[in-house]
């Protein structure tokens, strides 16, 4: 699965596709952002919020009553037991999953597949293969003593032998 990156709208209309239809275009003043009047600019350049309240806008899911709320929210009373109060009402776009309602003036770009060397073969199995002698301990303490991979010193005489 690849991960859409987020990036910024420049445009002067949201794309909001997904969530609803216009009945008949928007005039705007102008197509540029630059080199413009600030008045034609302002008046052509629609946010999230200016782009619903259009009269001619007609969202597709728009909740009618709070029953359609709680029923849309990610509560689920089958898996937990000693739910929060907010947890009825916590909606998944606030949480970070995607629904039908956008929040930001955001593109969502998906990443091109990266073809290594040329071609679709793909390369696995193991990259690193780690030691189990080389890995250290959770729990040594500070006089426990460091010995190389295949020593040991016994508690009798303190003499290193070799195994």
């Amino acid at each position: 699965m690849t991960k859409k990156k987020q990036v910024r709208n420049k445009g002067l209309l949201p794309q909001l596709e997904k969530e609803g239809t216009l009945d008949k275009e928007i005039v705007l003043s102008t197509r540029e952002k630059l080199g413009v009047p600030v008045g034609s600019r302002l008046f052509s350049h629609h946010t999230l919020a200016s782009y619903r309240k259009l009269s001619f806008y007609h969202p597709f899911d728009l909740p009618q009553d709070s029953l359609d709320i709680i029923l849309s929210a990610t509560y689920n009373h089958s898996i937990e037991s000693f739910p929060d109060k907010v947890d009825v009402n916590l909606q998944p776009d606030t949480v970070g999953c995607e629904t039908w309602r956008k929040l930001r003036n955001t593109l969502d770009k998906t990443p091109p597949a990266s073809i290594p060397m040329g071609h679709t073969m793909r390369r696995g199995g193991i990259t690193e293969r780690r030691s189990p002698f080389s890995v250290k301990l959770m729990n040594s303490g500070v006089h426990s003593s460091q010995t190389n991979p295949g020593y040991s010193r016994q508690p009798a005489g303190g003499a290193i032998f070799f195994y």
